[in-house]
């Protein structure tokens, strides 16, 4: 077992401070009591004690430098100079309770109990020539016992607070990689709704003028192709503004009814769906945050219609109410049931409602699927107003 000295932290500097003021206290206690004794035995003290405080603050100073063999040659020293004060002056055995400490915290633990127990011994022994007490044993030993459990008692404490220290770095580090997943799991589903779904809609678009082309039809193909060519310069767009941490570029310089309007006319033009867009209420100015998930919710719920649903027709309602903003997504699609849907987890293949729901809560939202098989599916997301998004 490592001594305390050989393991640094602000705890164990604590304690050798603590260590410095109950020696100084001890000294001026020894000092004092020279009065009461005769010249020579006073001058004798004065100069051991002297010396014992020397060599404690000077090894005091340079302690944490010195190999454990100078470590235990310097507690030798002090021991001697000891006892041979309490031969001058027994009012000397005060500063065992001094070695004590310095046993348990210079040495190994039970090495140090060992020498606690070796000079609680001397401490009894040195007093039979002047007649040995009750007091005069009980003190030392007492005063054994004391040093031993307060010690005990500072190694379990510093070390269930490594131990908290050492939890608290490791949650926070397990909150950091919950945040890089989410983080990853965020990036995702932002390259779902805007990079896969703009690539889809250019792979349409190839395959349609493809087609004209067949038929000879060049004007159409060539409408097609400009069209292609749009939709990848917006992709290019919102890969950059995803790379900066921007806004979508639809809503850099338009509202957020333009972006809808704009994403609809590229679904309708490659995918053959009639995508409507409405807008009810008076128009609010929306944080950017909130138009940026209103769109790409409304982009994933109309990229599942053209992907899943089977629809001719879908309709986009943007509605403004006092206190909150709702897109509705309303398809004439074959529906799904819902319950078995949401029961499977988001994927690159589709955007799952679990991922639409976590992009609404995260600003205080909430999207409400409503589908039977057979008979369409409508998407709500509402985001409340006021100050608790920005």
């Amino acid at each position: 077992m490592m001594s305390t000295i050989d393991q640094r932290s602000s705890e164990t500097e604590a304690l050798r401070n603590g260590i410095h003021i109950l020696t100084a206290t001890l000294l001026v206690v020894a000092i004092f009591s020279t009065v009461r004794l005769p010249l020579w035995q006073a001058v004798i003290n004065l100069l051991l004690l002297t010396a014992f405080a020397a060599i404690y603050f000077a090894g005091s100073v340079f302690l944490e430098q010195w190999p454990k063999g100078v470590r235990y040659l310097w507690l030798v020293i002090l021991s001697v100079v000891w006892m041979a004060d309490m031969f001058v002056a027994p009012v000397a055995i005060y500063l065992v309770f001094a070695l004590f400490f310095l046993y348990l915290y210079v040495l190994d633990l039970y090495v140090g109990i060992v020498c606690v127990i070796a000079a609680t011994a001397i401490s009894v022994i040195m007093q039979i020539p002047g007649g040995l007490t009750f007091g005069g044993v009980m003190g030392p030993a007492v005063s054994a016992l004391v040093t031993v459990a307060i010690y005990y008692a500072f190694r379990a404490l510093s070390l269930m607070n490594r131990e908290l220290i050492e939890t608290r770095s490791q949650l926070a580090e397990s909150e950091r990689e919950s945040g890089m997943i989410a983080e990853r799991q965020r990036i995702a589903h932002e390259i779902h709704d805007t990079l896969a779904q703009g690539l889809s809609s250019i792979q349409m678009l190839l395959h349609a003028a493809d087609r004209d082309l067949g038929k000879e039809d060049i004007k159409r193909a060539q409408e097609r192709i400009e069209l292609a060519r749009r939709t990848a310069a917006d992709n290019l767009h919102e890969a950059r503004a995803m790379i900066a941490a921007l806004q979508p570029p639809a809503l850099a310089e338009a509202s957020l009814e333009a972006a809808l309007n704009r994403m609809a006319e590229n679904f309708a033009a490659t995918s053959g769906v009639n995508v409507e867009v409405e807008a009810e209420g008076e128009e609010v100015k929306l944080p950017m945050k909130v138009e940026a998930a209103l769109l790409r919710i409304a982009q994933g719920a109309v990229g599942n219609v053209v992907k899943h649903a089977g629809a001719t027709r879908a309709r986009i309602t943007v509605t403004y109410a006092p206190d909150e903003v709702r897109v509705d997504v309303v398809d004439n699609g074959h529906g799904f049931d819902v319950a078995e849907v949401q029961d499977q987890p988001a994927g690159l293949g589709h955007i799952g409602l679990s991922a639409m729901s976590r992009r609404a809560e995260e600003l205080g939202g909430e999207v409400v699927v409503e589908s039977t098989p057979g008979s369409g599916t409508a998407v709500s997301v509402s985001m409340p107003l006021g100050g608790t998004v920005d």
